[in-house]
């Protein structure tokens, strides 16, 4: 019950001992809002006075349209504008964005129409790498297409999705910046025929999942939030859960985020949407599941026969729904009915991605992970030591990694290859020196930061390491923890 917070030290061990900083996207870094926090709206391109409301309840998250039929609605002419006012207030404003890049223009495909995909990939991977290029330095997170099983978004079926829109994106988001998270597949969760969200998302995950960084999907549930989870969670009769699909593609290890939800106030009252919002809202914090979510709308679309799921009327007053939300993120209407023993710390990347699931109370990996921590901690005064490094530099590898895709992978490999290193060794691990694969995995992760994050305050780790990454390589972690770096650790916890 030990080995999970001994993943986080010998995480630490392959970070404080085995790897960090020096480069160039530091700089990078400090434009890119990224935000953990859970709490996500979709603006479409809303005004800005729109995006100040959400800004104002302390929403951190933003989904916004990158539509390709109306930025290059003539083949080389294109029309950024609304995008990058969007942007640009989100920069400018702390809001980190998630951006939905899809629809194809007329000229593209013979004027079959924006739901069918590029006639020629290179055009749509063109538009996709100029898109990118533009805005990577405030744009790490994005989605392709939107609720493709369904035709009214996408007219052919999923293996002409998956080969004609997702791979070619992917290829080109990849290319245009390697630091960027993909999400996806973004599917709606409709049953009828054709548009089974079961069937696509398991076509999908099986064949380009490898690729998606973060899980997504939408979900919209008339009976109620209890209900919603369970579709989620467990499944009914005849349809599998979301979480089962997602499990059994090998992607269970990977964030899952709702990118839409929410309820209309035509449908049901005010009152009944502000308080489906506040349900949702307990039920995914004693869950940590999803580890986002994005409720579908910031603000009611005034055009007629469009259904207004917005937290706003369209002339910008508040509905109920927005103050809970405001009021719940502040923290002024906390869960009567989870006390919480042990809340996940939040600047701890381990606890974050540790478990993927509930709150220490009901996650066995997390309550490994404390009763590690506490046994380290007794174990030496250099082990302590190296405890307390981990949460004293651990901020800051969190905030790389939360803007840095391949930084955000290797550490869960780390993570991964540690848990595996202590199975059936518990604490005799400490008396064997790094697996080769755990070591080579730090080495790819302290490349990537000593090129492209030099004034992280991690970088004196570096130095660390590559005085010693021989040493690292073949030294017993007991050993350098008492004998050759002891000096090294007390020196780092009295100067941080």
């Amino acid at each position: 019950m030990k080995r999970t917070r001994i993943c986080a030290v010998i995480l630490l061990a392959a970070l404080t001992l085995a790897a960090v900083p020096q480069g160039d996207a530091a700089a990078q870094l400090t434009a890119v809002n990224i935000s953990p926090q859970p709490y996500g709206i979709n603006v479409h391109l809303a005004q800005d006075s729109a995006l100040a409301k959400a800004r104002a309840a302390g929403i951190d998250w933003i989904r916004i349209d990158v539509d390709w039929s109306i930025i290059e609605a003539s083949k080389g002419r294109f029309s950024y504008g609304e995008v990058d006012r969007v942007v640009n207030y989100a920069a400018a404003n702390g809001l980190s964005v998630y951006a939905s890049i899809g629809s194809t223009p007329g000229w593209a495909n013979s004027k079959k129409g924006k739901t069918y995909p590029a006639s020629n990939l290179t055009d749509w991977k063109n538009f996709v790498t100029r898109t990118v290029n533009r805005y990577k330095s405030k744009v790490r997170y994005w989605g392709i297409w939107n609720e493709p099983n369904l035709k009214l978004f996408f007219a052919l079926g999923k293996d002409k999705f998956v080969q004609q829109v997702l791979l070619p994106g992917i290829q080109a988001i990849r290319a245009a910046d390697p630091a960027a998270f993909i999400v996806g597949p973004e599917l709606s969760h409709k049953t009828e025929t054709g548009s089974e969200w079961y069937f696509w998302l398991k076509y999908i995950l099986d064949n380009a999942g490898g690729h998606l960084d973060v899980i997504s999907h939408h979900i919209y549930e008339d009976l109620g939030v209890y209900y919603m989870f369970e579709l989620l969670e467990e499944g009914d009769k005849f349809i599998p859960a979301v979480k089962k699909i997602v499990e059994e593609s090998g992607q269970g290890g990977k964030p899952f985020w709702i990118t839409e939800t929410g309820w209309q106030t035509h449908k049901y009252s005010e009152t009944m949407q502000a308080n489906r919002y506040l349900e949702m809202l307990h039920t995914r914090a004693r869950k940590n599941y999803p580890h986002k979510v994005f409720f579908y709308e910031i603000i009611d679309d005034s055009r007629p026969g469009v259904e207004p799921f917005g937290i706003l009327r369209s002339n910008l007053e508040a509905k109920p729904a927005y103050n809970t939300y405001r009021d719940y993120i502040a923290g002024l209407l906390p869960d009567p009915g989870n006390p919480d023993d042990e809340k996940i710390n939040k600047k701890c990347y381990a606890e974050q991605t540790a478990g993927n699931g509930a709150p220490a109370a009901q996650n066995p990996a997390l309550r490994s992970m404390y009763k590690a921590r506490d046994f380290l901690r007794g174990y030496s005064a250099t082990a302590s030591a190296t405890v307390d490094l981990y949460y004293s530099w651990n901020e800051d590898f969190l905030a790389i990694a939360l803007a840095d895709s391949r930084v955000y992978r290797l550490g869960r490999q780390l993570l991964e290859q540690a848990q595996r290193f202590l199975d059936g060794n518990d604490w005799r691990a400490l008396d064997q020196p790094l697996p080769g694969e755990l070591h080579r995995c730090a080495a790819a992760l302290a490349a990537i930061i000593q090129e492209e994050y030099p004034d992280s305050p991690l970088a004196p780790l570096a130095r660390l390491a590559q005085r010693n990454m021989e040493l690292i390589g073949r030294s017993p972690l007991r050993d350098l923890l008492e004998f050759y770096l002891k000096e090294e650790i007390r020196g780092f916890r009295t100067s941080r």
